[in-house]
């Protein structure tokens, strides 16, 4: 559901329920299974005008019935019920600027989000190891004309996501948390640079772009 307002703004809502069978990994799975499921609340502002973008989204996706794990004497995981549980919620803000400065454009992007899963093999609901916190990314490209040449640079930001070593317990017949912490933050600086060697010259039929990329300029 989207509603227009003036000064070229739009507010958004959407509400979905999905579903999902076992990722193929887990299967077989035991028979008589059912489907994953994930409702989702979404919430969006936008604003366009002028070369700018500014966009806004707050979400909440709740999690029902998702697969829990167990292995088999082969050591093989597969898919044994679907009591698991969960949840995440946050926002996102994106902001582009295409006129300020001629010849230049930029966006940035935050996102932060809570999450916590129980799925799996985990033994209690904790934060998924693929979930970062909190992550950004700015993006800058300026493109000289009289050189035909655009630089590009771009800087990418995660914070530390967690890690666990989970175990068997075959006394407590549950799985345990043998180890858990949480990996450095990631930074990553990208540098671009873009040449257009025939731009202007309307009787070449064919457009050619040279293009020099270099990612973790930094080292870190």
């Amino acid at each position: 559901l989207a509603y227009r307002i003036k000064n070229n703004s739009q507010a958004s809502f959407a509400y979905g329920i999905f579903y999902q069978t076992p990722e193929s990994q887990y299967q077989p799975a035991t028979p008589g299974i059912g489907y994953a499921q994930a409702t989702h609340y979404i919430l969006q502002y936008q604003r366009s005008a002028n070369g700018k973008i500014f966009r806004t989204e707050i979400f909440y996706k709740k999690y029902n019935h998702l697969y829990k794990t167990a292995t088999t004497n082969f050591q093989t995981n597969y898919a044994d019920n679907n009591k698991g549980t969960g949840y995440a919620q946050g926002l996102e803000l994106f902001w582009r600027d295409k006129t300020t400065v001629k010849n230049l454009d930029y966006w940035i992007s935050y996102s932060y989000l809570d999450t916590k899963r129980n799925f799996l093999n985990f033994p209690y609901t904790m934060q998924p190891n693929f979930a970062a916190t909190h992550t950004a990314s700015l993006i800058v490209k300026k493109f000289f004309l009289p050189w035909k040449t655009g630089l590009n640079l771009s800087y990418n930001f995660a914070s530390g996501r967690p890690y666990y070593n989970l175990k068997y317990d075959y006394g407590q017949q549950k799985n345990i948390v043998e180890d858990a912490g949480t990996t450095i933050n990631y930074n990553n600086v990208g540098l671009g640079v873009n040449y257009l060697p025939n731009l202007g010259k309307s009787n070449k039929k064919a457009f050619i772009v040279w293009v020099l990329s270099v990612s973790n300029v930094l080292g870190q």
